[in-house]
C-alpha cells in the first residue's frame, strides 16, 4: 500500500461512483487504479457523483489504512471534463 498522499492526480473515472458511494479512478498514465470508498467533503462526493466514465478529473487522494487499498477523495482541482480524449491529449492537459 502506498504511505503517502498522492496530490491533485490526474485520473479518469473508469467505473463511475455506484449506489454504495464507490468508484474507481485510472491515472491517466495507466500505472495504477484507485477505489474511492470516502469523500472529505459533500462538494466533492457530488462532483465525483456527476462525473460519468471516461470523464478526467485531477484529485488529491489519501490512503484509508483501515480498508486495504482503498482511498478518500480529499480535493478536486480545476473541473471534472466530460469530454473523451486520447491519451496524448489527456497526458498533455495533465501538465498544465
Amino acid at each position: 500500500m502506498v504511505s503517502r498522499t498522492t496530490p491533485h492526480v490526474p485520473c479518469a473515472i473508469d467505473r463511475p461512483m455506484n449506489s454504495h458511494g464507490a468508484l474507481t479512478l485510472a491515472e491517466i498514465t495507466g500505472n495504477r487504479t484507485y477505489q474511492v470508498l470516502m469523500y472529505a467533503t459533500p462538494a466533492v462526493e457530488a462532483t465525483l457523483a456527476r462525473a460519468t466514465r471516461g470523464s478526467i478529473v485531477r484529485v488529491w487522494l489519501e490512503p484509508l489504512n483501515s480498508r486495504g487499498d482503498a482511498w478518500e477523495a480529499v480535493d478536486i482541482r480545476g473541473r471534472v471534463r466530460t469530454t473523451r480524449r486520447t491519451l496524448s491529449t489527456v497526458t498533455q492537459l495533465a501538465v498544465l
